[in-house]
Formats: structure tokens, sequence, C-alpha cells
């Protein structure tokens, strides 16, 4: 159907289901002049009325009062003519609201405030999109694709905010600005809360995702570790068993070569002294150990 505003007769096409039967508030988006569409069937059926109601100067012709004329009875009814010009829709005039028809409803200041808004907004993209309308600066080094991107995606947000409210008619304008400001910190807090996927993505991998590759050097660094850690368990007990040889080999070491006679020496007398603590020891933890077991007994 076509809108026409009546105070700067601007013509909007849009579909029928945007209306509602029984009609609704709409606002110019050129001016700002709001006023009361009806649906376009109550628009029809209000135009059939008008035209079927007689003229206070018309006379009330009773079929039984009429009498025939016989000579347009025998001439044949001229066939009219076919219109082939396009058909042009004009807009009827408005009926007059009836008793039973519903009470116009006041648009709320807020909503009145959000749909001029949004019709800036969509001017504003319309005017940018516009062919020739692109200014690009060359000299500052600045993307001149940026503006036309930011501006599309605002008219398509101010659209879904348009078709939000339109769909949400019951809502005052105060609870609609509201559910709007929550919905928008709610997505920027959703926004900074939620992980960078590609970050995690590169630093954790599966084992399903590791190749060939991976799976030979992780085999190599385990073989490696098991060497080393051999390597030392060995080192250690032959380490231990050239001391052990030594101690017991000292009278013949020393006979064999005299220099080292002093250094043989002290090294036995130190072997000695810890022999002799940890004989303690050991004596120690026995007689504590039957110290508990008689103890125990009794």
């Amino acid at each position: 159907m076509r809108l026409i505003c009546p105070n700067c007769d601007a013509q909007y096409e849009v579909p029928d289901e945007v209306i509602p039967s029984e009609g609704r508030d709409v606002q110019c988006s050129n001016c700002g002049q709001t006023w009361f569409q009806d649906h376009p069937d109550t628009l029809s059926r209000a135009q059939q009325e008008q035209a079927a109601a007689p003229g206070p100067d018309e006379e009330i012709i009773h079929p039984e009062d009429a009498i025939p004329d016989p000579v347009a009875q025998e001439l044949p009814a001229e066939e009219p003519e076919p219109d082939t010009a396009a058909p042009v829709f004009e807009p009827g005039p408005a009926p007059r609201p009836d008793e039973n028809s519903p009470a116009r409803r006041r648009v709320d200041p807020g909503v009145a405030s959000v749909l001029r808004e949004e019709a800036e907004l969509e001017t504003t993209a319309r005017r940018r999109d516009a062919p020739g309308s692109l200014e690009s600066q060359p000299d500052l080094g600045l993307g001149g694709f940026d503006a036309p991107d930011e501006a599309g995606k605002r008219a398509g947000e101010a659209r879904d905010r348009m078709a939000r409210m339109r769909g949400e008619t019951d809502l005052s304008g105060e609870e609609q600005m509201e559910q709007f400001r929550a919905e928008s910190a709610a997505a920027a807090s959703r926004r900074d809360l939620l992980p960078d996927i590609e970050e995690i993505n590169s630093t954790l991998r599966s084992n399903q995702d590791r190749g060939p590759g991976d799976a030979g050097q992780t085999g190599q660094s385990e073989v490696r570790e098991k060497r080393s850690s051999r390597r030392g368990f060995v080192l250690t007990v032959a380490l231990f068993a050239v001391l052990a040889l030594i101690y017991v080999y000292a009278p013949d070491l020393s006979q064999m070569v005299p220099a080292l006679e002093p250094a043989l020496t002290s090294y036995t007398g130190i072997v000695d002294t810890w022999r002799a603590w940890l004989n303690g020891q050991v004596e120690g933890l026995l007689s504590w150990l039957d110290a508990a077991a008689v103890s125990s007994n009794q």
C-alpha cells in the first residue's frame, strides 16, 4: 500500500502486513509528521459504504415503483472499452472514525524520538551510499571504504530495531529503550568476556591433530630421557665401586706408589670414620627395635 504524508506529501510504498487490522500510528521520516493510518481493507470497506449511501437530495426509487423502458430493453448493452492505461493508486478520502472504531493512540515521546533518530540515520546512510558522495583523503592515508561500511552497519541495526518495535507495540517507549540498552550492554559484555578462539587453537593441540612427525619426536624424547637416567645410575654405581676398590687395595697401592701413601692414608681414615658412625647408627636402630619388641610382648 502507499502512504502519503499529509504535511510534505512524501510517498512511501510499504507492505500491507505492516499495518495491523485496527490501524497504527506512522511517522514521516522526512518531516517527522505523525498520523494514524488505517488498514487497506478498512479503507476499502469505508469507501464502498460511502459510495452505496444515497445523498441527501437523491430520491430513493423502489424497485416496484420503477417503470421499465421498452426501448432500453430492446437496445443491446454497450460493451465498455478496455482500459489499457496502467492503474494509478490514488489514496481515497480518509474515513471518519465511527463510534465502534478504536480510539487513536498517541505516540509515546520516547518512541517518537527513537523513530526520528532511526529516520535520520537511514537518511544519512542513503546519502553516503549514493554514487559520487564518497570522499577520499589520500594525503592523510585514510581508507575511503570504512565510512560506508560503518554507515551500512548502522542502517542495518536501525532497521532491526524498527522491526522489533513493530512487533512489540504493546511495550511502552521507556520499556523499549531500557530493553535496547540492556541488549547493547549484554552484547558488549559478552564480546569482552569471550576468549580468542584462534589463540586457544594455536596453543592447544589434541593427540589426533598431531602428525606422524610429532609422534616420532615424542618417542625420541622419551628414549633420550630413559638413556640419560640409565647412564646416571651406571655412573653412580661405577663411582662407588671405584672408591670401594681404592679403600680395599690402599696398602698395595701405597707399596706400589709410595708418593700416594699420605693421600691413601687420609682417605682410609675418612672411610673408617664414616664406617664407625654408620655402625653406631645401625646398632642404635637395632637396640631400639629390640626394646620396642620387648615392650610390645609385655
